[in-house]
């Protein structure tokens, strides 16, 4: 049993809060490139994609390739993103990448505002929702994943949560009494 001084680290700001809507103080972030010449992401002080420099600072670079047919995958990894000095978001997430026409462009997505209510996005309806689950929420809330996605010029971000529900997805199954699906969140075309 956890307590209370550590439920209190754990929910942050949502420690006893109403659980309804879901919100969330801590995330994981997930970046995923495709068809690129090259590509960085700087976020949280790491560097995700194609384009890195080594020790030296000499850079290296190369073409992301198309993206897999099944995509569930990229949602299997990720960087767990902790609160600093009540921060949810250590900042933006700085895009620059080549176009597959060869088209330097960069971007800056600002997860901070687009996320500034803290909601987790879902397609679960209030009254599917495991009433005894959602009850657990202010003691230890859910962490979504975020994904930033880069497919040539577009930039998509999706969020994906494990939401707890009465009823099996899948009849007769009882390990399916969730639903996890990925949510787009914001789309911008370069």
């Amino acid at each position: 049993m956890q307590s209370e001084q550590s439920a209190r680290r754990l929910a942050g700001p949502l420690y006893g809060q109403e659980p309804w809507p879901i919100r969330f103080h801590e995330h994981t972030f997930v970046a995923a490139l495709y068809n690129t010449l090259a590509c960085s992401f700087l976020y949280n002080n790491y560097q995700f994609g194609t384009q890195k420099r080594d020790w030296t600072g000499q850079v290296f670079e190369r073409p992301s390739g198309p993206g897999p047919e099944d995509r569930s995958a990229r949602w299997n990894s990720g960087h767990i993103i902790v609160p600093k000095n009540g921060q949810t978001f250590p900042g933006p997430v700085e895009l620059a990448w080549t176009s597959l026409d060869n088209t330097p462009l960069q971007a800056s997505v600002d997860l901070d505002a687009m996320f500034k209510d803290r909601l987790v996005l879902h397609n679960v309806s209030r009254e599917e929702v495991k009433e005894a689950w959602l009850k657990t929420l202010s003691i230890q809330p859910v962490t979504p994943k975020i994904l930033v996605e880069l497919n040539d010029r577009t930039v998509s971000v999706y969020m994906k949560a494990m939401v707890a529900t009465e009823k099996e997805q899948v009849p007769g199954d009882p390990y399916t009494q969730s639903r996890s699906e990925p949510v787009l969140a914001w789309k911008h075309t370069y």
